[in-house]
């Protein structure tokens, strides 16, 4: 496998990689008057939930190149490999995760100004999360077709670089599958706080039903 190719892995990863940092750059808003409290407060949550989840894929990321690190100066074949790409996607990761990081405590500072806005955001911030688990999917069929090719003894290139690519992108993408669907399931379940009548539509065999509280709502 020419170095070229690991370059080349690298760059498509950081491509595919920034969109995971756009949910919390995304969110960031010019200073506007002050939001009602229940408002500031669920702008003030989102904010943090993709702080929690940034903060996750630093640590997972300065895990990778920690461990890879040291480990792939001490394996050979296609673990040395495997460890080679750990670290490529730990970087990226890393460089990501904090910039991420610090957009989200910006946007906590200037968060949208109105009900709107905050829709928008919360929309926004939910599409990506599952466009990213559509890349992680991608990922995980990429490293099964390089292992694939690492089987085959009439395919090009070492069958140690295409096995340990592929056990990376196996592992790499398999985690942030599980990262970006919880981080979905999190930023969909406080969504619904902003959006008191939808979330109590309910479509059943040849009906539609709405559930509409006594009490107030949104409380």
């Amino acid at each position: 496998m020419r170095p070229a190719f690991f370059l080349f892995s690298l760059l498509s990863l950081w491509a595919g990689q920034s969109v995971r940092a756009q949910s919390a750059l995304d969110t960031v808003r010019r200073a506007g008057p002050a939001l009602p409290p229940a408002l500031a407060n669920f702008a003030t949550e989102r904010t943090r939930l993709d702080q929690r989840g940034l903060a996750v894929l630093g640590g997972w990321a300065v895990g990778n190149l920690l461990v890879s690190g040291i480990a792939m100066g001490q394996t050979d074949g296609s673990a040395h490999y495997f460890h080679q790409m750990n670290i490529g996607w730990g970087a990226v990761n890393l460089v990501l995760a904090g910039a991420g990081y610090r957009a989200a405590r910006r946007a906590a500072n200037q968060p949208p100004t109105d009900r709107a806005g905050n829709v928008r955001a919360q929309f926004r911030t939910e599409k990506l999360y599952l466009f990213n688990a559509g890349l992680d999917v991608a990922y995980l069929a990429t490293g099964a077709y390089f292992l694939e090719k690492g089987r085959n003894p009439t395919a090009s290139g070492s069958s140690d670089h295409w096995r340990g690519y592929g056990q990376s992108l196996l592992l790499q993408g398999g985690f942030l599958l599980l990262f970006d669907g919880f981080q979905y399931a999190t930023h969909h379940r406080h969504g619904q706080k902003l959006y008191p009548l939808l979330s109590r539509v309910s479509f059943g065999p040849g009906a539609v039903a709405i559930t509409w509280p006594l009490g107030p709502v949104g409380r």
